[in-house]
């Protein structure tokens, strides 16, 4: 118990008691408080905007603290309520405003991508729904051009890989975001999603496309929600990230998934240990402060 115990004090008095008098020093010798100290660093992207990250969430000040949670943040605004709050004088520090500005969108464009992906996913498919049934047969059409659905309830769907007569039961998990992964997917880089989808009919190693796509949804959708993809965004984009830049992470974890899967040589029965290493790998990819997981084929292709 008590090793356990001190595990968890020790952050406790990092931050409550050594990093704050740290933090002094470094002002009176340096003259710049941590955020201004930060923008100087070389390099950009998580190294800097994670570090100017944890400074705002171990800030005494509330004011500073809220630019983490509070939606709709007035980026101008805050950083001029910053650069008072720390009497930054901006003729001596000029690149500030454009450094932070840039950290602060990647921060607050990271939480607002979290809330457009999950209402997303929150939207349950309905055959009922036009503009639903119309993605799914748009999805059909990208990897069987030659192939016509002779009905809509159909054995056929098996042929990329749902499981039964109506894909709509399918979707039950993730909702219309795995659907629009799914579209993305074969619309965008369609030569190489029916390349997957050709691998995935392999006799002895073969798997459901797209059972394993809506899988795969999940697995990005938790990479997102943790924390994890801000390795990827923070490197990648220099602003607030869109959520087409989350189906593009999506399509790099299907064909490297797809590559895994084959060198793994198991069978579905094993799915679930497959897509747990697999997760694995991602994660330890994620830790590398130089990270970006894109896509190693063409749009359009």
């Amino acid at each position: 118990m008590l090793p356990a115990f001190i595990h968890r004090l020790l952050p406790v008095i990092f931050y409550t008691l050594v990093w704050p008098m740290w933090k002094w020093m470094l002002r009176k010798v340096t003259g710049r408080c941590e955020l201004l100290r930060i923008c100087y660093l070389p390099g950009r992207g998580v190294v800097r905007t994670g570090q100017i990250e944890s400074s705002l969430k171990h800030s005494k000040c509330q004011g500073l603290k809220r630019l983490l949670t509070e939606d709709r943040i007035n980026i101008d605004q805050a950083i001029k309520e910053i650069i008072r709050i720390k009497s930054i004088t901006v003729d001596v520090h000029p690149q500030f405003e454009s450094t932070l500005k840039v950290c602060l969108n990647q921060i607050c464009g990271y939480r607002q991508l979290i809330s457009e992906v999950e209402s997303v996913r929150k939207i349950a498919y309905s055959s009922d729904n036009r503009g639903h049934e119309e993605k799914l047969l748009e999805f059909w059409n990208c990897l069987m051009p030659n192939t016509s659905l002779q009905t809509r309830y159909t054995r056929q769907w098996g042929d990329v890989g749902f499981q039964g007569e109506d894909p709509m039961t399918d979707f039950r998990g993730m909702g219309l975001l795995g659907l629009e992964n799914l579209v993305f997917f074969a619309s965008q880089y369609t030569a190489t999603a029916r390349h997957v989808l050709s691998r995935s009919h392999h006799p002895q190693h073969g798997y459901s496309f797209a059972i394993v796509g809506i899988n795969l949804t999940h697995l990005a959708h938790h990479l997102l929600v943790t924390g994890a993809l801000k390795t990827h965004f923070y490197n990648l984009v220099q602003g607030k990230p869109k959520i087409e830049h989350f189906h593009q992470l999506y399509c790099y974890l299907f064909y490297e998934f797809d590559k895994f899967w084959h060198a793994e040589k198991p069978n579905i029965m094993e799915f679930n240990s497959v897509k747990d290493k697999f997760q694995k790998k991602i994660v330890l990819l994620l830790k590398n402060k130089t990270t970006t997981l894109i896509p190693k084929f063409a749009a359009g292709d």
